[in-house]
């Protein structure tokens, strides 16, 4: 019985979400690599982007920093490109910094880009959750972060 406990524990501490886009792979991994792309959704509903620093190699680091709309209040996230496999796939870690310059557990983000007659489709799995609150809550995030994406490719956007 503890094998199931377990199993359904870890079930919770990752997510996947699934989108498609009416635009080509290449244009819909550069949204994910491309600071003039990324300034337009990763940020989740209610935050806009302020700044956006990416070392777009394999080991190299990235950070934003966004705002919420409602409050003002300004959180930076950072991480580190784990594989960069253009147009197909992308991997990096995931970790926010706290008030007082230290990082919360690191998670991984893992993107697929399929080829989907007239589109493509994108695969977003993001694991290792200390705490269940924090994988609802990113999964909350991205989901609408992924809706903004949605909505910026379907404005014509290359």
């Amino acid at each position: 019985m503890h094998a199931n406990a377990d199993d359904a524990l870890q079930a919770v501490r990752d997510f996947t979400l699934t989108r498609r886009f009416n635009a080509p792979r290449l244009a819909v991994f550069r949204a994910f690599v491309e600071p003039e792309h990324m300034q337009h959704w990763w940020a989740p509903l209610g935050f806009t982007m302020l700044s956006c620093a990416l070392d777009l190699r394999e080991g190299g680091a990235w950070r934003m920093r966004i705002r919420s709309d409602e409050t003002g209040a300004i959180q930076t996230e950072v991480g580190v490109y784990r594989e960069i496999r253009e147009p197909e796939r992308l991997s990096f870690t995931h970790a926010w910094v706290r008030g007082n310059g230290t990082l919360t557990p690191t998670t991984l983000v893992t993107v697929r880009f399929t080829e989907r007659r007239g589109g493509t489709e994108v695969s977003f799995h993001q694991e290792d959750f200390a705490t269940v609150t924090a994988c609802r809550s990113h999964e909350d995030g991205w989901s609408t972060s992924l809706d903004k994406l949605t909505a910026y490719f379907g404005e014509g956007t290359p």
